[in-house]
């Protein structure tokens, strides 16, 4: 009897035939278990060098945060199935230009189909255009300017506006301070400060003060002579619509030279740091969100923060709460993480109940919703009053 030939394949023909059964398996497995649910890949643009740098630390420990927690809770759900969220993130280096490349880089290079960031305006500006163009969905957190919103479909913010802070603002100068004449400090390069300057001062005008704007360089240390200039109007109270550091150099100057009138800044005070300094007992300022601010949100988040991290969370960490939030409920909204799909569920969210407040987007991406007015006293500050939307205006 012949002994039976043992038949051969090639070697290739052998790889081709493992590769196509390897491929019927799973897509027979994908059968039986339904389709894997597509990942959520989001982007982060913050300060991580320069000055900037602790702020974009907290942002990127918030949304870290706001990330696993999303994680956790199995949102958002496409298709019945919870969606993994992963974040990718970069550097805008507290530049315009970094924060444009940063944009291209994580939608071409890390295919995130929404960002959060950047946080201050000038930077935010230069990669709302960016994102617009690409069609990718934007929240920056803490940008206040309208120009980032304005015409960009593409793009949202969590804060209000400047021109909503800076009515508030001029309206409690004049009708609640009882001030007439306040010199208000700008810096000339940053696109917050001047937005900020352009409200304050028509309010205050509206209101029957004299605003007198005095304009100085970005990187600016030394205000001594500025402000000699500005006190020689005699004010009765200064505005600072400028960072924390920037603002406390020109406070101190101030002081120095025999200022004893009221201090008022927006919201880029940094509310600890200016809290401690003498110079500042009595300042008034503008706080998106504090820890002891109302609601059970914040309560919860606070509390579920500080078990976790060991430290009470801050105002930007508040925000980058919020703008993550928004996007989870948008995708979850959508069923896709497709942006474009992302941006129309974005516009129609119902009112969201956030972090830092009950708000609604409209008009533009901008929300509707409320601010705080603190007051310095004591080494520290406090809550003074919530400002509630639409702001009540001074008729000229």
């Amino acid at each position: 009897m012949p002994q039976r030939q043992r038949r051969r394949f090639p070697v290739p023909v052998l790889a081709r035939t493992l590769v196509l059964a390897a491929g019927l398996l799973a897509l027979a497995l994908a059968g039986c278990f339904g389709k894997p649910p597509p990942e959520l890949r989001l982007g982060l643009v913050a300060t991580f060098s320069g000055e900037g740098f602790r702020a974009g630390r907290d942002a990127l420990e918030a949304a870290r945060f706001a990330v696993d927690a999303a994680n956790t809770a199995g949102v958002p759900v496409i298709d019945g199935q919870p969606c993994q969220v992963r974040l990718f993130f970069a550097d805008d280096k507290d530049s315009p230009e970094q924060a444009a490349q940063a944009v291209k880089n994580l939608v071409e290079n890390d295919g995130v189909t929404a960002i959060i960031g950047p946080y201050a305006s000038t930077q935010a500006d230069a990669a709302a255009l960016a994102a617009d163009r690409l069609g990718v969905p934007l929240i920056a957190p803490s940008s206040t300017a309208a120009v980032v919103t304005a015409g960009r479909p593409h793009i949202f913010r969590i804060a209000f506006t400047d021109a909503f802070q800076g009515m508030v603002l001029g309206r409690l100068a004049n009708r609640e301070l009882g001030l007439a004449r306040v010199a208000v400090i700008a810096n000339q390069d940053a696109l917050s400060s001047r937005s900020l300057t352009e409200a304050f001062t028509k309010a205050f005008a509206d209101c029957g003060g004299q605003p007198t704007v005095y304009f100085y360089e970005d990187r600016t240390r030394n205000f001594g002579d500025l402000m000699a200039e500005a006190l020689a109007g005699s004010p009765q109270g200064i505005f600072l619509p400028n960072p924390g550091k920037e603002s406390v150099l020109a406070a101190l100057a101030a002081r120095k030279a025999g200022f004893t009138g009221i201090l008022i800044g927006g919201d880029g005070w940094d509310g600890p740091e200016v809290s401690r300094l003498e110079a500042f007992d009595g300042a008034y300022f503008v706080d998106h969100w504090r820890v002891e601010a109302p609601g059970e949100r914040a309560k919860a988040y606070s509390a579920a923060f500080a078990r976790r991290l060991k430290r009470p969370p801050t105002e930007l960490g508040a925000l980058t709460q919020d703008a993550v939030d928004v996007v989870v409920a948008a995708v979850s909204r959508a069923g896709t993480v497709d942006p474009e799909a992302i941006t129309r569920a974005l516009m129609e969210l119902p009112p969201h109940d956030g972090v830092t407040g009950r708000f609604d987007f409209v008009d533009d991406g901008n929300p509707v919703k409320s601010l705080f007015i603190s007051r310095v006293s004591g080494g520290g500050s406090r809550l003074d009053t919530v400002e509630a939307p639409p702001p009540q205006p001074c008729t000229p």
